[in-house]
């Protein structure tokens, strides 16, 4: 009996040892990661490349609010990689310490192995891009300029519009609003800084200087005209009445009432617009005032176009459909 138990015993510990035999050695992580940058601007991406690492678990700690590695123990978590790249940005300035953290375990976790590496990257708020400039008071809506070469804008307004069944006036005298990725950002407007509540003379260029919180200094230019129209228009000399569309402020329609079976297929108009340098057409072929004979048995489209006397790339365009009434 006694030679019998000693046999049990011995079975058990063999098997004991097959079994720890059999369990997976832990490997120690390899960590390899590289950087695109260590100098970025607000917003920009930071690249972590791991494509040369092993482990089963990749976590990166930024190192800004609450994702501080130092601070792990205090809540800050890290954020989990994916396909072996990691792309964050920054939307404050400052000196961030990045931490990468591989780790490998066995079965249940056990046996923790860890690797990390880290970078220091400072991000400077360099942010001089205006994004859009708009008026945001013409009457109820917000026009937005339109952006052109060399850091130059136009903004194109109506002379009026159509509001509460009448027309009001629109001022060349506007507020303006500046969209730019970064708050830090200082604007100043014709050597004056900024106010959101100042209404601008936008009759004349505006010279608009942004500098980033970095120190960067950008120039801009901010051209205003107006959608062209007609200031008069007349058939036989009968006075045609403007139609202002409510909402879209480069369309209109001139109304003109002449006696009944006046022949209109080949009518010579008479018109002036506000700016005696606008240009008016039907189709391609420009208009004269008192010589271009039209045939008004259909309905006629004007086009008309403004454009800046030293600029005549910053342009306005707008359409006139000319309708006849009889009486």
């Amino acid at each position: 009996m006694h030679l019998k138990k000693i046999t049990e015993i011995t079975a058990g510990i063999c098997a004991l040892l097959i079994v720890f035999s059999c369990e997976e050695t832990v490997k120690e992580p390899r960590l390899e990661a590289s950087i695109n940058k260590e100098l970025l601007t607000v917003n920009e991406s930071m690249i972590i490349d791991f494509s040369g690492s092993v482990a089963d678990n990749i976590v990166v700690y930024p190192g800004d609010d609450m994702q501080n590695y130092d601070l792990r123990d205090k809540s800050n978590t890290g954020l989990v990689v994916n396909k072996k790249l990691f792309t964050y940005s920054y939307r404050t300035p400052g000196v961030y310490k990045v931490v990468c953290l591989a780790s490998t375990s066995g079965d249940m976790a056990s046996d923790l192995k860890f690797a990390t590496s880290s970078f220091t990257v400072t991000v400077i708020d360099d942010q001089t891009e205006i994004d859009r400039i708009s008026c945001p008071q013409i009457i109820r809506d917000e026009v937005f300029a339109e952006k052109h070469a060399n850091d130059e804008w136009l903004m194109v307004l109506p002379r009026s519009v159509m509001y509460n069944n009448g027309e009001r006036n629109i001022s060349l005298s506007q507020r303006l609003r500046f969209f730019i990725q970064s708050d830090s950002t200082k604007i100043s407007v014709n050597g004056n800084s900024y106010s959101s509540t100042t209404a601008y003379n936008l009759a004349s260029p505006v010279d608009i200087l942004v500098i980033s919180d970095y120190g960067t200094e950008r120039p801009y230019k901010l051209y205003t005209i107006n959608y062209p129209r007609f200031s008069s228009f007349k058939l036989l000399g009968v006075d045609g009445t403007a139609t202002l569309n409510e909402f879209n402020y480069s369309t209109s329609v001139m109304n003109v009432t002449l006696p009944s079976g006046t022949d209109v297929s080949s009518l010579v108009p008479e018109f002036a617009t506000y700016s005696p340098s606008d240009k008016v057409y039907i189709g391609n072929t420009e208009q004269v005032s008192g010589a271009s004979p039209v045939d008004f048995t259909k309905e006629i489209t004007y086009r008309l176009v403004s454009a800046l006397p030293d600029k005549p790339e910053m342009k306005a365009e707008s359409t006139v459909v000319v309708r006849i009434k009889f009486q």
